[in-house]
């Protein structure tokens, strides 16, 4: 079975969250949590890492005992100290720890006195009003409680839209490997960089006779195939991301891509705008009666609406359209356009690098300042900064009265190293 970065992460964060549940040390806590977050932040995949023969105690917050684990994860898909834990705990309270409101402290307290081993139990729970009677609960609580596990229902499961990169990326890599595949995309939800993706839309154009279904479905990361036919197919991932795959004529990539990408909103203004000009727009182009007369581009399909080119994360119906007719459409924010960072932990609190190593690689990037802005004494799980340390080596760091703590007493204190 395949292992993600993402796949990693997770499980670190389950055993911290398992930890805080049998009230462990916070400090052991932390390290999990900060390990959870050194790889799954990583451009590069572990599994490529450990192949190379890399020393994975190299990263940031991974030493030996972490990096014997995640060779565990990546060999076996699994980590044995994760399982032990859930024999005492449920596995199923990860779900209930991620309800708003209901930290580990609450949770515990749920599962100990109600035996509250999942969100169904819990659900069932507050449906009978017994979670009120807990003590720092109340009906408030409760009733915040059954609105969002209603709400999760009807969403249905979303992954972040790093999370389905790092998933999507590798995938969209193998099925170009096919035997005659000429073009190949990622529409949908991700492709306009929304913030959760539901699930993956790939469009692919191929040559007579590609392998490129039997290639998709037989992919290592597959737990399950919904249907698989000539011109689309879908999966269901290991992770339970769902994947469908089309392929669509070469003429009708562009209006494919456009169909497959946009919100429906967007979708539908456009649509009736081309409706207008007795014309009409589907996935496989813009038609005149029967003649087709665009969809080979994206350009060719917004031509036909009088329209210049709509970049695809501005397509969801919020002023794109107007925007577009006046000419003021937005310019997207690209990496060229920051100029730098105000909020930044060196590792001399919770953050990775040293303030050297945060200095250089904000030069290399070509940025015009970097504030720091790392944890004050108030928050010692974190290794905030108390007074003595921050002045110790000669360095002012940029403190946010409000989201860092510091009072006025302790704030002069520290720039008095400096005056």
């Amino acid at each position: 079975m395949p292992v993600h970065n993402t796949d990693i992460a997770e499980i670190f964060n389950r055993v911290a969250e398992m930890l805080e549940m049998e009230d462990a040390n916070p400090f052991r806590v932390r390290a999990y949590r900060n390990a959870a977050r050194t790889v799954g932040g990583l451009s590069r995949s572990v599994r490529d890492m450990l192949e190379a023969n890399e020393a994975l105690t190299d990263l940031p917050g991974i030493g030996k005992d972490l990096a014997e684990k995640i060779k565990e994860i990546v060999e076996t898909g699994s980590l044995a100290q994760l399982e032990e834990l859930e024999k005492e705990t449920p596995a199923e309270l990860h779900e209930v720890l991620k309800l708003p409101g209901l930290g580990h402290k609450k949770v515990k307290a749920l599962y100990k006195s109600l035996k509250i081993d999942g969100l169904d139990a819990l659900e069932k729970a507050a449906k009978e009003q017994k979670v009120r009677e807990l003590s720092g609960f109340g009906k408030k609580t409760e009733e915040n409680i059954l609105k969002e596990i209603k709400r999760r229902g009807a969403t249905g499961k979303r992954f972040r839209l790093d999370v389905a990169e790092q998933v999507c990326e590798p995938l969209v890599e193998y099925l170009k490997e096919s035997k005659g595949v000429k073009d190949i995309a990622v529409a949908g939800s991700l492709r306009r960089r929304k913030e959760t993706v539901g699930d993956l839309d790939i469009l692919a154009t191929c040559k007579k006779g590609s392998t490129i279904m039997d290639r998709f479905v037989g992919y290592e990361d597959v737990d399950s195939v919904i249907s698989k036919g000539g011109t689309k197919s879908s999966v269901v991932l290991i992770s339970g991301l769902q994947v469908d795959l089309r392929v669509v004529p070469r003429v009708s990539y562009g209006a494919a891509l456009h169909y497959f990408t946009g919100s429906k909103a967007h979708n539908i203004a456009i649509r009736k705008i081309v409706q207008k000009k007795n014309l009409k727009l589907n996935e496989y182009g813009v038609y005149r009666g029967k003649k087709r007369i665009a969809g080979e581009t994206e350009a060719s399909v917004f031509k036909q609406a009088d329209l210049p080119y709509i970049e695809p994360e501005l397509r969801e119906d919020r002023g794109e359209i107007e925007a577009a007719r006046e000419d003021k459409l937005p310019n997207l924010i690209t990496r060229e356009n920051i100029r730098g960072d105000l909020h930044a932990h060196t590792k001399a609190t919770d953050g990775k690098s040293s303030l050297k190593e945060m200095a250089e690689a904000a030069k290399a990037l070509g940025y015009e300042y970097l504030a720091v802005s790392d944890h004050s004494q108030s928050l010692a799980v974190a290794k905030g900064l108390d007074v003595k340390r921050l002045g110790n080596k000669g360095t002012l760091f940029l403190c946010c009265l409000a989201n860092q703590h510091w009072n006025n007493v302790s704030l002069f204190q520290a720039l008095g190293h400096f005056l």
